[in-house]
């Protein structure tokens, strides 16, 4: 069984579900956190979360790690509070001229299932390396996406 589907509602019974939410900061692009709000629906219909996850969407480029290295995203965990993502969500215009919008959403989400495929890795217990773990959920990156959009576009 993979990862995904270990955390698939259908095979967590269970398991308690406490969630996932997603704040917004202003400036999101109006289009993008409509997708974000679908995701999230399709997200919270078809996997438990069993810690509340809190992801909040940057109107930012990049994020910072705490050494200052600028990423794409990134998932916390935390002892005593809830696990939290934080993704960078800028349209900047230099990405219109390359790709097309719906290239850029797939994008920016594909980095946000990146994100979630560690926080079940963390869920999990899994003890790997950091170059495992990093291969795992960029496996997960596309193919949760693909499954996403095969069962919202019926």
């Amino acid at each position: 069984m993979n990862l995904w589907q270990e955390f698939s509602i259908e095979h967590q019974n269970a398991i308690p579900n406490e969630g996932v939410s997603f704040r917004y900061e202003k400036g999101v692009d109006a289009a993008l956190k409509n997708e974000y709000i679908h995701f999230a629906n399709w997200l919270r219909k078809n996997y438990v979360f069993p810690k509340h996850l809190t992801v909040f969407v940057r109107d930012a480029e990049t994020v910072s790690l705490k050494n200052g290295t600028q990423v794409y995203g990134k998932f916390r965990w935390y002892e005593n509070r809830n696990p939290r993502i934080e993704i960078p969500s800028s349209i900047l215009p230099y990405m219109s001229e390359r790709r097309s919008t719906d290239e850029i959403h797939d994008s920016i989400l594909s980095s946000l299932v990146h994100e979630i495929t560690h926080y079940f890795q963390w869920m999990k217990g899994l003890e790997q390396s950091n170059a495992t773990g990093e291969r795992q959920a960029n496996y997960y990156r596309f193919r949760i996406l693909d499954t996403y959009y095969e069962d919202t576009r019926k």
